[in-house]
């Protein structure tokens, strides 16, 4: 799974500033996005989806996480 940074108008605006990329990670059961989850760094959005799947879904299989 490779994470992108958010759109590119938001990525020049904090380049600008010196501030880091943020990373998005669609939530998404049975097909249908749940949550859009942000983080600074690519693992840290991973342990954030997976914390709230562990918590939502703890009996469910058909729960995905899309990088975006």
């Amino acid at each position: 799974m490779d994470l992108i940074p958010i759109e590119r108008g938001q990525q020049i605006y904090r380049e600008r500033r010196g501030l880091p990329p943020k990373y998005h990670a669609r939530l998404k059961h049975k097909g249908k996005t749940l949550v859009i989850l942000q983080g600074d760094s690519e693992q840290e959005v991973q342990e954030r989806a997976q914390r709230l799947i562990d918590v939502l879904f703890s009996c469910e299989e058909d729960v995905t996480i899309e990088h975006t």
